[in-house]
């Protein structure tokens, strides 16, 4: 369950990191009682990441460019989704950007500070990650001082910075265990010229399997629209797609396997752009469809640097999938930027090699091989 960022900064205050100071509003007659002082951003609510390149993050200097800016979003969709809220923060005169995560991938709780943070993080970490430090933490004890500091060290973080981190990073730490989080991100974690530190933005998720004993966040996901946009054009045509927001593209089928290739492409020092399974979408009849509007999301995302197309299966047919698979690619060829690597193993697997090869896309015998070339791409490296 992804909080919205309201959400997740009113759980960032109550573990003692700082955030601006802020208002939500749904109207602008909310907007006008607010009353509050500018210059701030005026920042949509949505649970969608990429706001700020879509137009849902905007700097108002004054009251008229204020209330211009949340009459312009307030009932707008922006990637896809409706904004019925907006939060209306002061703006931070940052003296750094910086980037401050805690996650898990598999079975590993990784810490990740980075030199830099903002909009373009995501293309930055799936890349070389120059200027990323990324430390396991032992889930039971927490962040450790001395993993910080040395994090801190490596990144060229001056001294006299190292405290502030070290408290920002253990109560961020206290938060992820406490509250049951797969995702705590601070993007961008400002310095500011006092000495201090400020969560410009904040990314929490909560695993849906512990809300049995996370009341709070139970209630909150009650609350919950019924999905909007994307999210339920996917869920009519049954496809399993959750948003993971790294540099490759997945189209695939099965659970299992995409845990697998989601680990990895993690081992290889990526992550993938979404965890996407289409059994069930292939299952009821959407075979074509749920392939292009999965194709559809990741071709329209300029993060994405490279796309795996992978059915391990003995149930379902490789052949009829390949055509539906060539069908879906042909339609989209002249928008295809980025390179496609197809692998198929299982029932009827060599006619299906054979109708994606003799199609023009390039067909990988090994499923390893797919995973290490387009990890290569992603990085600007050449497969």
């Amino acid at each position: 369950m992804l909080l919205f960022e309201y959400e997740g900064k009113a759980v960032l205050r109550e573990h003692g990191i700082a955030t601006p100071r802020g208002v939500v509003v749904e109207s602008l007659a909310d907007v006008e009682a607010a009353r509050v002082s500018t210059p701030v951003m005026v920042k949509a609510q949505i649970l969608a990441g990429g706001r700020g390149k879509a137009g849902g993050i905007r700097r108002a200097g004054d009251a008229v460019a204020l209330r211009r800016a949340a009459a312009a979003m307030l009932g707008a969709t922006i990637r896809d989704l409706p904004v019925r809220a907006l939060l209306i923060e002061e703006l931070v005169a940052a003296v750094e950007e910086r980037y401050l995560g805690l996650m898990l991938d598999g079975e590993d709780m990784l810490l990740v500070l980075g030199r830099r943070g903002g909009v373009e993080v995501e293309q930055l970490f799936s890349g070389a990650r120059d200027g990323f430090e990324v430390m396991r933490i032992d889930p039971l004890y927490g962040v450790s001082a001395h993993q910080v500091r040395s994090a801190l060290e490596g990144l060229g973080i001056g001294p006299q910075w190292w405290p502030v981190y070290c408290a920002v990073a253990e109560r961020l730490s206290m938060l992820f265990r406490q509250s049951d989080a797969t995702l705590a991100e601070i993007n961008p974690l400002a310095e500011l010229a006092d000495g201090s530190l400020v969560a410009v933005d904040a990314r929490i998720a909560i695993d849906d399997g512990a809300l049995f004993r996370q009341a709070r966040f139970a209630e909150l996901a009650k609350g919950r629209a019924p999905p909007q946009g994307i999210a339920a054009r996917m869920q009519a045509l049954q496809v399993q797609y959750v948003p993971i927001g790294g540099a490759i593209g997945l189209v695939s089928s099965g659970a299992g396997v995409g845990t697998a290739l989601m680990d990895w492409v993690a081992l290889e020092g990526c992550r993938l752009h979404s965890f996407v399974d289409l059994d069930y979408a292939i299952i009821g009849g959407h075979t074509e469809a749920g392939m292009a509007l999965v194709l559809d999301t990741l071709i329209g995302d300029p993060g994405v640097r490279a796309i795996i197309v992978n059915f391990t299966t003995c149930g379902l047919r490789l052949d009829m999938i390949a055509r539906a698979l060539v069908k879906v690619l042909d339609a989209r060829r002249r928008l295809l930027t980025v390179p496609v690597f197809v692998h198929l193993q299982g029932n009827r697997a060599a006619s299906g090699q054979r109708i994606v090869g003799e199609a023009g896309y390039e067909v990988v015998e090994r499923l390893g091989d797919a995973v290490r070339s387009a990890t290569k791409a992603a990085r600007g490296e050449h497969p």
